[in-house]
Order: structure tokens, then C-alpha cells, then sequence
């Protein structure tokens, strides 16, 4: 990973948000982390649009509780 981090506008995925409906998933955005350690939220569908459940994917992170933090 530290190659992907050289160039300065170089984002890595860091969580993904998920809208959950009847059963069924859909990918509503990406957040991306900067070699700075700023984010930058990549929005896929209209913000007004969302409605009910969302979930949120820690993209690479080794845990077997989904619940955990």
C-alpha cells in the first residue's frame, strides 16, 4: 500500500455506505482517505433520495463482529 500513497492526490477506499431495502442492498457512496488523513465522501445517488436503513462497510478491516466499531 505505501506505493499506492505516494502521489499526493492519491485516495484510498476506507468505507463504503450501503442502503438496505426489503432484503435488497444498494451502494449509495464511498468514502476515500487521503494520504493527508483527510476523507472525501463520493456520494452515488442523489443525498435527498436516501431513506431508511443505511449501513456502513469499513472497507479492510479484519474483524470477525460486523457490530463492532
Amino acid at each position: 500500500m505505501a506505493e499506492v500513497m505516494t502521489s499526493p492526490t492519491a485516495r484510498v477506499l476506507d468505507r463504503r455506505l450501503w442502503r438496505i431495502d426489503q432484503g435488497a442492498r444498494e451502494l449509495v457512496a464511498e468514502c476515500y482517505r487521503t494520504r493527508t488523513g483527510r476523507t472525501k465522501m463520493i456520494w452515488l445517488v442523489p443525498e435527498a433520495s436516501l431513506r431508511g436503513l443505511l449501513w456502513v462497510e469499513v472497507v479492510g478491516a479484519a474483524t470477525a463482529d460486523p457490530s463492532a466499531p
